[in-house]
C-alpha cells in the first residue's frame, strides 16, 4: 500500500530566527567560497619560475654536431651513455666529458682512443655530409674523468688539439 503525501504549507511552521553569531559564520563561509572561486577563475597557467629560461637561444651547427656526437658515442660506437658532449662557443670546439673507471693516465688514453676512432669514423663524415664543414679530430676535445668510486669524479687526462695533457694533480686522497 502506498501512502499519500500531503503537501505541506511553508507557513505551517514558523522559521526560527538565527542568532547573530550564526549569521556571521554563514556569511564568512559564503565570502570564503566566493573568494576561492574568484582566485580559481583568475589563476593563469603555471610558468617557469625563472623567466630567463624562456629566452630565445640560437641553435648553432656546433650544437647540432655535439648532440649528434653524443648519439654516435652512445649508439654507433657501442660506448655507454657516460659522456656529456657540448659545443664550446668560446673555444669553438666540441667538448666531451668521459666518465670511466681507468685509474691511470695510460689506461685513460686507451679509452679515449676509442672515442677518437668514433670521431674519425662518424662525427667528421657527419659534419661534412650534413653541414659541409671539414672538421678534424683536433676540433674535438675529450676530457677523461675517473669516477673515483667514493668521491666526485676527477679529471685524469684530456686530449686537446690532438695532444694528451695529464691533469695537474689527482685529489689528495688518491695520491700514493
Amino acid at each position: 500500500m502506498m501512502r499519500s503525501i500531503a503537501p505541506r504549507s511553508i507557513t505551517a511552521r514558523p522559521i526560527a530566527p538565527r542568532s547573530v553569531a550564526a549569521r556571521f559564520v554563514a556569511a564568512r563561509f559564503v565570502a570564503a567560497g566566493l573568494a576561492a572561486l574568484a582566485l580559481a577563475a583568475a589563476a593563469q597557467p603555471a610558468e617557469a619560475g625563472n623567466k630567463r629560461l624562456s629566452q630565445s637561444y640560437s641553435y648553432t651547427v656546433g650544437d647540432d654536431i655535439a648532440t649528434r656526437t653524443a648519439g654516435f658515442f652512445r649508439v654507433v660506437a657501442g660506448l655507454e651513455a657516460s659522456t656529456l658532449v657540448y659545443y664550446d662557443r668560446k673555444a669553438q670546439c666540441i667538448v666531451s666529458y668521459i666518465v670511466g673507471s681507468a685509474e691511470d693516465v695510460a689506461s685513460a688514453k686507451r679509452e679515449i682512443e676509442g672515442f677518437v676512432s668514433a670521431v674519425k669514423e662518424y662525427v667528421l663524415p657527419y659534419a661534412k655530409g650534413q653541414h659541409g664543414i671539414d672538421l678534424s679530430e683536433n676540433d674535438v676535445t675529450l676530457i677523461y674523468f675517473n669516477d673515483g668510486g667514493d668521491g666526485s669524479p676527477f679529471e685524469l687526462v684530456r686530449r686537446e688539439n690532438g695532444q694528451y695533457k695529464a691533469a695537474a694533480e689527482a685529489p689528495g686522497d688518491l695520491k700514493e
